[in-house]
């Protein structure tokens, strides 16, 4: 995507400001910081299972309630969504800085994930219970959206299509609903001076089970490196989780393969 191609209106507001490729993370999305503004550019084609528009909903839903960036300009442009928000200063909790004191980035991780779920959910608009990701899930297997190189490894080899009725198979008799992030891992988590200041990547946040949350948190977690067992231990204590529910773990991770 080059700025020659952006919507008029966002060309006059980013006034030729440069355009640097962002590549932490697994977005669909391209994403671009832009220095001098101190934000960042999403597009994306459009989705209607997942538009950047959503993700406009819900940071404008949080302000005020959880560090979340600021919708700076969102409109859908020739068949692309174009996003852009403020930045969060501080360094996403992959970097490297924080694994100088592991147990740090840890309590801060736990910390605000506890955060985020203890929102208020009564008023809360933005639904991503179970209903809505499997047909998201559905969705993204039938429109070939599903990357089978990034399945984790004991996914790999097997179609995706008995990956899916697996997934039917094992979905869990109730939710424990809170607001959910819905891609908590650590390149979305924003730490500055060892705490947390501020949480990204919001497309499929919403009022769904703590599960997703938590899966995906112990996943990311393992995936970089942050595996010993006093560290497991600390995480859910800090958060809370009185009893681990392996199956919905296991459950809410082979959902999110398909997401």
């Amino acid at each position: 995507m080059q700025p020659d191609a952006l919507p008029p209106e966002l060309r006059q507001i980013i006034k030729g400001e440069k355009l640097a490729p962002n590549t932490v993370g697994c977005s669909r999305a391209l994403v671009f910081h832009l220095k001098g503004l101190k934000g960042y550019l999403k597009i994306a084609p459009h989705n209607p299972m997942e538009p950047l528009a959503y993700e406009a909903e819900v940071l404008r839903w949080l302000s005020g309630k959880l560090p979340v960036p600021e919708v700076l300009y969102c409109t859908q442009y020739q068949g692309y969504e174009y996003l852009l928000i403020s930045e969060i200063e501080g360094a996403d909790g992959s970097r490297e800085v924080h694994r100088q004191n592991p147990h740090v980035l840890v309590r801060s991780v736990a910390e605000g994930l506890k955060l985020i779920h203890s929102l208020e959910i009564g008023d809360c608009p933005l639904d991503q219970t179970l209903g809505v990701k499997i047909n998201k899930a559905r969705y993204n297997m039938e429109q070939g959206l599903v990357k089978e190189d990034l399945l984790e490894p004991e996914y790999r080899g097997t179609p995706l299509g008995d990956l899916f009725t697996l997934l039917l198979s094992k979905q869990p008799a109730n939710q424990e609903l809170v607001f959910t992030h819905g891609d908590y891992c650590l390149p979305n988590i924003i730490l500055k001076e060892g705490r947390v200041s501020g949480f990204i990547d919001m497309g499929r946040a919403g009022v769904s089970d703590r599960y997703v949350d938590l899966a995906l948190a112990v996943r990311s977690l393992r995936h970089n490196g942050y595996t010993a067992p006093e560290l497991w231990e600390l995480f859910f204590e800090v958060y809370g989780l009185d009893g681990l529910d392996q199956a919905k773990l296991e459950f809410y991770t082979l959902l999110d393969e398909f997401l």
